[in-house]
Formats: structure tokens, C-alpha cells, sequence
């Protein structure tokens, strides 16, 4: 989705429309126009800005200007000084204050209080006393080594404190207990200080010491975690900054937050055994540190499947699952990730050209979809789909990064839509139809060459095994893997999901209807395979979308082709941040046509292709839309985009040379100027016998025999076009006679004698069979001019 946005009025501007004085001027935080009603005080009723009052920061019109320069890159922030971080201690508390026991339990709020509920004092039911206050004040020193210097923040369980290192001469972090009367309190601080020891990483905040609490008896009652001090910078206040137009928070920052978050997730979730499951993420829980983020706030980790001590979870970030169990699972914590990044992305500008922010809204939906099974598998697949998301939306404003290989896909080893950028075989010659001389020398029309539903099928980047099959090994080169032969399951091991994908694959190559049955049996049999639906689901959809293609392929049948669409759509939902879904959508929708409610071809081969500018089927799929468009220009441009020094470069060199001279079908702007297609034969002497890694297409001298002669025609089909004696542009070629022959311009005259003697050396290099020998001398003869004797 593009997003607009309407220019300010500059101060001193001439008089305004009265139309438009209802009208917010200001843009939302998106970017796109705010569009609001003006009120009669002046004051927008959505963003709430005066009219003539300072709206958000203006943004660069030239789209690369947006978010940062480099990829997963963060602004630098640095933490407020000390002091102006300190809070009041006596100010209000918006906090759940429950009774200090166990078995009591109640929330003190009415019947049980009247007003507002005092910081401190004893339960109305059972008498227990409880301390919502802070337990520490200034001055007070720990251990003889940390000097408090006041409360700066309170999350659910515990009040958090600056404090002096006065052995380091450094400021750290200081946590106790919220309700320093908490039955619980010693186990809970202990849990937290376990974790943090237990969990060590860049993007976690760390633990320095660990200080305990004893009352009058000596008792243990909980203690205080000492931490690095990583500023004040969450993500609720770079929120609130955004709010107050004193930051421009953009959508490649957001996903840049998810990516490091997501690095800790994974360490959490990867520990071996001990899984670990954080619990409570949410904007307020990160903070923005340096170039980078930190994790705080550890006390509601768990490992994965307890439930005791019950941690403390947010309603509106926890998973719906884990309110009915109160059980933390990985599947609960990806899901609390896609709702921060949700509500991050709200306050994001998110301009962005063609598909805009689609796949990152993907990645964002399938981790909050209802159903956990539904969701990513790990912390490690969503970083990946975020940073696939993240590097499309980078594309699309026109920045460039290195492409990177794929986890999910092998990239195809062959060419969709290669006719157009491939030399014509001699049998673009031999099954013309038979001509005689008095034919005006109309060349046959370019050839898109939009490949066919058999061919998308054949050529789209082929799913990598999934690496916990139990078959996997199988797949590797090393053990003698040959894509081509059918392979039988192993009666001793359990079946293989991939084994039977790897026999659709090899049935469908070969392409009979009694081998399409077969495919499908194979597909059936995987589905009744049981396994992590997570990680096959994609795999089955994308395979029956190749049966269906093959299958139209075979019958025709365009309601096939729709079919295989909704599959590829069904396989690109699970992974939003892949291109390789969307390249095969792009031909669907190419062949189809578009869709009003779906992306265009338009949109999704410039999705692939910005991402990959050496990915020459995307680029050709996008000439193919501009030829269907008379627009010349544009094909040509397209094309001249595929990075040099690639292997597709060469194909998307010879269309582009073939577009330039061509004729192209239908109206509009079918016959270059005779001068391009000199250009176009200027240059092909220089591509013939190149030496390899030259970085431009190397012709045989065959090829350059067949190039010269496609090229000669439509020259000659050009300047016989501009010729007076057949009327106004548009009007149908007339059939010549003798007298017509004997009067060529000179020009034309030329060229059928440039073309008789290309025709010539072709029939002498094709003497068999002789049908297509005669042929050849056929038309050296139905094209040289007349002559007098």
C-alpha cells in the first residue's frame, strides 16, 4: 500500500481554497495525509494538531531518505543524566494491589476500600500488612557499596531504583520487591536473580550483584537485583516522543526492534533442556539503548510448561491461550512479539512504493493468529520472515543491500520467460507459411514469450527439505541424491513428509496424465503423514499448486491455473518475508490477469525484482507487463536494471536488443525508427565470440547469424511502413505488384538485398533435411528486389 502526503502550507502562501479549510494540513504518523475535520476551535478532530500550528516533522519526498541507511541499523540513543530520571515516590500508583497473603488473595479495590486505596497498610479482610511504597530512599546505601539516588520506575512486581557503584564509581540499576510484604517475595526475587544468571546475552539486560533482604529475625525475606543501567529509553517512551512530534519513528526501525528481539528469544528458547519462556513483552519491557535495544524486566521468565510461581502477564499482550492455562509457551511469547511490533508499526511511517509494508504486516498477522500451531515455530523463523520483510521494504524505496540466500528455497536452475531474451532457433524460420514476392514484407511480431502453466511449474525455485524429516539426509548431494529418480519409503523408519514431495516433484516432470494421478497419491500420502503442521502446511500447498499447474497444462483449464493461485497465496502467508511465493503468484496473476482485491503482477514481480536486481525472470515478467502495454521504453529500462556480471544479465541484454528493433504485437507503437534498429545492428558485432566473465552476452556465430536476420526483417519491415505509396500510419499494407517491385526506394532496395543474402547463409547452413533447405532459398527469393531482366 502507497501512502500520500499532503505538503504543508508554507508561512506567507497565497489564499487558500475554502474547500480545504476543513481539512487537518497536517500528515499522521504514518506519513499518509492526517485528512481529519477541523473543528471550530481550529484543532484537528483525529490528531488533534492546531491548524496553524507546528504538525509533525516533515519527511523526505525521495523515498531512500526514509528510515536508516543501513540494514537492521538503530539511531544512536543515549540515556538521560541520572537526576532527570528520578520520579516522585510519592506519586500515585497505577497498579493491581493485591493482599500480601497467599491465601487471601483479594484486590483491594471495593467493597473492600473507600476512595483511593492507600499505598500502605493492612488488608481489610485479613489484617496482613502490605507496602506498595518504595523500600528504598535516597541516601540509603546496600552492602557498603550501592548508594541509592531514588526510584526512577515500577513495573508489576518491583520497584527499580538508581543507584552509585561506589566501588566502580558507575550508576547501575537496583530492583526490589513492589510489595515489600509479599508472601512470596524471597522465592520471587530468587527466581529473577536465577534467570538472569542463567540467561546471558547481548540483547538482555545484565546481572551485576544480588543483595539480600532479612528482617528483624534474620530471616530472609527477598532481596534486590543489582543490574546495568541501560537508560530510560523504551519503546513507550519513543512512542510518546513520536507523539509529541519530537521523533520520527519509521517502519524500518520497527522491524529492526523485532529482529534484536527476537535474537533474545531465541537464546531464551534455544537453552538445551531448559527452555525458557519470557512472558510479558511489551514496548514497556524494551528498552532502546545505544545503537540497540535491551530486554528488561525478567521476573515473569519460566521455563516452558510451569505455571508456578504464576508470572505476571499483561491482557492485552498475552496469547488467548495462556489465559485459559496460565502456561508459558514459545507460542506465547511470539505472539506477545507480534502484538508489540502491532502497536509499534502504529505510530511508524510507513511509506513505502508498490506492495509497501504488505509482508511485514504478514509477518506481524501469523504471529498472532488464534490458533498457537498456527504461529511461527520459533523465534528464529520470525527473525528471519522480519528480516525478509524488512530487506522488501528497503528494496522498494530503492535502497540497495546484498541479496541473501534463502533458508526455505533452492533457487531454480532455470529461466521463466527466457523466449525473449533468447536468440530465435531456425524454426522461427521454417514454419512461416510460404510467401510470395508481391507480400508487403511484414515481419512476424515479437514474442513476449510469457512462459506456460507447465513451465512455471517446471522452473520456480524448488522447497528445501525440512531439516527434521526423518528422511533428510537423504536429500543431501553426499549421499548420492538424484532429483530425478523416485524414491521408496523405508519400512524400518518412520515415513518421510519429503519423500513423498520429492516423488510429486519427479512425477510431475514427466509430465503424463497416469503420472499426475500418481502425484496426487503422493500428495494424499504426505498429508496423512503426522508432523508439526507449522513446517509442512506451506510445503503441501505449494506442491499442490504445481499439480494444478500441470494439470492446466495439459487440459487448458484456466480455473487450474486459479487454483494453483490460491494455493502459492496460502503457502506466501506462512512465509511473508519469502519472495519465492510471490514470483510464483506473479506468473499466476500474469497469466490470470489482475485481481482488483490481490496484488498486481505488476506489484509482485517489482517485489522480487527490487530485492534481487540479478533476478532476471522477475525483470522479464515486468518487460512482458510493459509490452502488453505498448510501452517500449519501459521494457527496455527494466531490463537494462539486471545487475551486469550475473547470468541473467545476457538474456535481459538480448531482449532488450530484440525490443529496441522489434515489431511488437498489437497497436500502438508497433515499428521502431529504422536508425534504433541500426543501433541495435551497430552493437551486435561487438557481442560476438566476447570471452567468458566479459559481463555481456557472448553470440556463436550462428546466433549472430539468426539475430542479424530477425533484426534486417523488422528494419525492413519499418522503412517499407514509412514508405508514402501505402497511405496514413495504421492504414493495412497493400499487396505490391511488379511495377511496385521495379520502383524500391533505395533504401528498401538495400535491405532485401542485405536480407536475400542472409536468407542464403542460412539455407547453406541447414542442408538438411531438404524440405527446410528449400524452404530457406523460398524465402531468399520471395524478398529480393525486382529486376529489370
Amino acid at each position: 500500500m502507497v501512502y500520500g502526503d499532503a505538503p504543508l502550507r508554507p508561512p506567507g502562501a497565497g489564499p487558500e481554497d475554502p474547500a480545504s479549510r476543513t481539512v487537518c494540513p497536517h500528515r499522521h504518523f504514518t506519513g499518509a495525509r492526517c485528512g481529519g475535520t477541523l473543528l471550530p476551535t481550529g484543532h484537528c478532530a483525529v490528531c488533534g494538531r492546531a491548524r496553524n500550528g507546528p504538525g509533525l516533522p516533515a519527511l523526505p519526498e525521495d523515498p531512500r531518505e526514509l528510515g536508516p541507511r543501513e540494514l537492521l541499523s538503530l539511531p544512536e540513543r543515549e540515556p538521560r543524566a541520572a537526576e532527570e530520571r528520578l520520579i516522585d515516590p510519592r506519586m500515585p500508583l497505577r497498579i493491581r494491589m493485591s493482599c500480601s497473603s497467599e491465601d487471601c488473595g483479594i484486590t483491594f479495590a471495593p467493597p473492600y476500600t473507600e476512595g483511593p486505596v492507600p499505598l500502605e497498610g493492612y488488608c481489610p479482610a485479613c489484617g496482613l500488612r502490605y507496602s506498595y511504597r518504595p523500600e528504598l530512599a535516597e541516601g540509603d546505601v546496600l552492602r557498603d557499596q550501592y548508594r541509592i539516588l531514588g526510584p526512577i520506575a515500577h513495573g508489576g512486581q518491583g520497584w527499580v531504583y538508581l543507584a552509585e557503584d561506589t566501588h566502580l564509581g558507575e550508576v547501575v540499576a537496583v530492583k526490589g520487591l513492589l510489595n515489600r510484604y509479599e508472601h512470596d517475595g524471597a522465592r520471587l526475587a530468587d527466581v529473577e536473580r536465577r534467570n538472569l544468571v542463567a540467561i546471558r546475552h547481548p540483547r538482555i539486560v545484565q546481572i551485576r550483584d544480588f543483595v539480600a533482604r532479612s528482617d528483624d529475625t534474620g530471616q530472609v525475606t527477598g532481596g534486590y537485583i543489582v543490574m546495568d543501567d541501560v537508560g530510560d529509553g523504551t519503546l513507550v517512551k519513543v512512542v510518546e516522543e513520536v507523539r509529541r512530534a519530537e521523533y520520527v519513528l519509521d517502519i524500518e526501525h520497527v522491524a529492526a526492534y523485532g529482529c534484536q528481539i527476537l535474537e533474545a528469544f531465541a537464546h531464551l528458547h534455544d537453552g538445551g533442556e531448559r527452555v525458557f519462556v519470557y512472558g510479558d513483552m511489551k514496548p514497556s519491557n524494551v528498552v532502546h539503548h545505544g545503537d540497540g535495544v535491551k530486554v528488561i524486566d525478567l521476573g515473569g521468565m519460566r521455563e516452558q510448561g510451569r505455571s508456578q510461581p504464576p508470572a505476571h502477564l499483561t491482557a492485552d499482550y498475552m496469547a488467548p491461550e495462556t489465559g485459559r492455562s496460565g502456561t508459558l509457551t514459545v507460542a506465547h511469547d511470539l505472539y506477545t512479539v507480534g502484538v508489540t511490533l502491532r502497536e509499534l508499526a502504529r505510530w511508524a511511517v510507513a511509506e513505502v512504493p508498490g506492495l509497501g509494508t504488505a509482508s511485514f504486516r504478514g509477518v506481524v498477522e501469523r504471529a498472532v493468529r488464534t490458533a498457537p500451531d498456527r504461529r511461527f515455530t520459533d523465534a528464529r523463523e520470525m527473525a528471519g520472515q522480519l528480516r525478509g520483510a524488512l530487506r522488501e521494504i528497503r528494496a522498494l524505496r530503492g535502497k540497495s543491500d546484498p541479496p541473501e540466500p534463502s533458508d526455505y528455497f533452492r533457487p531454480s536452475t532455470q529461466l521463466l520467460g527466457a523466449r525473449l531474451g533468447t536468440v530465435p532457433g531456425i524454426e522461427h524460420w521454417l514454419h512461416r507459411l510460404p510467401r510470395d514476392r508481391y507480400e508487403p514484407p511484414v515481419a512476424p511480431a515479437l514474442d513476449p514469450g510469457a512462459p506456460t502453466p507447465a513451465e512455471i511449474a517446471a522452473c520456480l525455485p524448488v522447497p528445501r527439505p525440512y531439516p527434521g524429516d526423518p528422511q533428510a539426509a537423504r536429500f543431501e548431494v553426499s549421499s548420492g541424491y538424484d532429483p530425478l529418480r523416485l524414491l521408496a519409503q523405508e519400512g524400518a523408519k518412520p515415513r518421510s513428509v519429503e519423500i513423498c514431495l520429492h516423488n510429486v516433484r519427479v512425477l510431475l516432470s514427466r509430465n503424463t496424465p497416469q503420472d499426475l494421478d500418481l502425484a496426487q497419491e503422493e500428495l494424499d500420502t504426505a498429508d496423512s503423514v503426522p508432523g508439526p503442521p507449522a513446517v509442512r502446511r506451506w510445503r503441501l500447498e505449494w506442491h499442490r499448486a504445481l499439480l494444478a499447474l500441470r494439470r492446466a497444462g495439459h487440459h487448458g483449464d484456466r480455473g487450474q491455473v486459479a487454483e494453483a493461485r490460491a494455493h502459492f497465496t496460502r503457502a506466501g502467508l506462512e512465509l511473508p518475508g519469502e519472495y519465492a511465493p510471490k514470483l510464483a503468484l506473479a506468473y499466476c496473476t500474469e497469466w490470470l490477469g489482475d485481481d482488483t482485491s490481490e496484488p498486481t503482477a505488476r506489484e509482485l514481480y517489482e517485489a522480487v525484482f527490487a530485492r534481487n536486481p540479478a533476478h532476471g525472470g522477475a525483470a522479464l515478467g515486468l518487460a512482458r507487463l510493459a509490452l502488453r502495454a505498448h510501452d517500449r521504453r519501459a521494457a527496455i529500462d527494466v531490463l537494462g536494471r539486471v545487475r551486469p556480471g550475473t547470468l541473467d544479465h545476457t538474456v535481459a541484454r538480448i531482449a532488450s536488443l530484440r525490443i529496441r528493433a522489434a515489431r511488437l504485437p498489437g497497436d500502438g507503437d508497433p515499428l521502431p525508427a529504422p536508425a534504433e534498429v541500426d543501433a541495435v545492428l551497430a552493437e551486435l558485432p561487438g557481442l560476438v565470440g566476447r570471452s567468458p566473465g566479459a559481463g555481456e552476452p557472448s553470440l556463436s556465430e550462428d546466433e549472430a547469424l539468426r539475430l542479424s536476420t530477425e533484426l534486417h526483417e523488422w528494419k525492413l519491415d519499418a522503412v517499407h511502413h514509412l514508405s508514402d505509396r501505402h497511405g496514413p500510419p495504421g492504414r493495412r499494407a497493400r499487396r505490391l505488384d511488379a511495377r511496385a517491385l521495379r520502383r524500391l526506394s533505395a533504401p528498401e532496395r538495400m535491405l532485401r538485398k542485405q536480407l536475400e543474402e542472409l536468407y542464403r547463409r542460412l539455407a547453406a547452413r541447414h542442408q538438411e533435411p531438404s524440405a527446410a533447405h528449400e524452404h530457406l532459398v523460398d524465402l531468399m527469393h520471395a524478398i529480393r528486389p525486382q529486376t529489370v531482366f
